[in-house]
């Protein structure tokens, strides 16, 4: 069956790249005639040369700076909007869904480059539909906020090879920032388990207050009388390793203390 799958999955990446190309290849004539105020393809490319200069000129363009940087930012302030909605934000059940909000706030700025990509070559767009089927039948790039990444750097790396040099750098930029401010925090999901059950209750209200008192930022807490165990998920400093959060439970009463798992994003 895996077998099936493997080879299903490798006729669809297949598929995919092949439209990509044959899109690539036949689509810029019937643009063109669709919609005429698109440039046709010149008969003789430009210079790699003059393509490059002109690529950095348009770092003296305060407009083209400003404007892209404003693309940037407006895009991730709306994904944030969407990512810390009242109605959803600070009730994850996991560590994926405590982690949502990252995702969210970084798949925004992905989507603004590929936009600034499709218009300054409206033909790429089915060269992005062709690396986003490799990427999904052919790549296994983990968790979704490492997908998201590796996207990014992706259509990065079309800015470059398109010449689109103030696109690249100023998204190279603000995701650096943007990813040194989400990663700021960790999610953890702590398991207490093997905890007796008349005293279950006062057990995770001593490791909530723990955890309170610490100033970390408790998003969930669940109890299950039927395993004898509790889980919170938490956020905490970046900086903040294992074994000092192990230490912040020894002050516990031993009679309140369990068995703890631990499991980080």
């Amino acid at each position: 069956m895996s077998r099936i799958l493997g080879s299903a999955r490798r006729r669809m990446a297949v598929l995919a790249i092949a439209g990509a190309c044959l899109c690539a290849l036949s689509g810029a004539k019937a643009l063109h005639a669709q919609f005429p105020g698109v440039p046709a393809a010149p008969a003789k490319a430009l210079d790699w040369k003059e393509e490059f200069l002109r690529g950095l000129q348009e770092f003296a363009d305060v407009e083209v700076l400003g404007g892209m940087l404003g693309v940037l930012l407006l895009a991730a302030v709306l994904g944030m909007v969407i990512a810390y909605h009242p109605r959803t934000y600070g009730k994850a059940a996991s560590l994926e869904e405590a982690e949502q909000p990252k995702i969210f706030i970084m798949y925004a700025v992905v989507g603004a480059i590929i936009s600034v990509v499709v218009k300054a070559h409206p033909i790429m767009a089915a060269v992005v539909f062709g690396i986003g089927g490799l990427f999904r039948f052919r790549t296994d790039v983990g968790p979704a906020k490492d997908t998201g990444r590796v996207i990014l750097v992706t259509c990065i790396g079309l800015c470059c090879g398109l010449m689109l040099f103030v696109p690249a750098i100023l998204a190279t930029a603000f995701s650096w920032i943007a990813i040194w401010l989400l990663e700021g925090t960790v999610a953890h999901r702590v398991l207490v388990k093997g905890l007796d059950p008349t005293v279950l209750a006062k057990s995770a209200e001593a490791y909530e207050e723990v955890l309170r008192e610490n100033g970390l930022h408790l998003m969930s807490q669940k109890k299950n009388f039927i395993k004898n165990q509790v889980a919170f998920i938490f956020r905490a400093p970046g900086k903040l390793d294992r074994e000092q959060l192990e230490g912040l439970f020894k002050d516990i009463p031993p009679k309140l203390q369990g068995a703890v798992d631990w499991e980080w994003s």
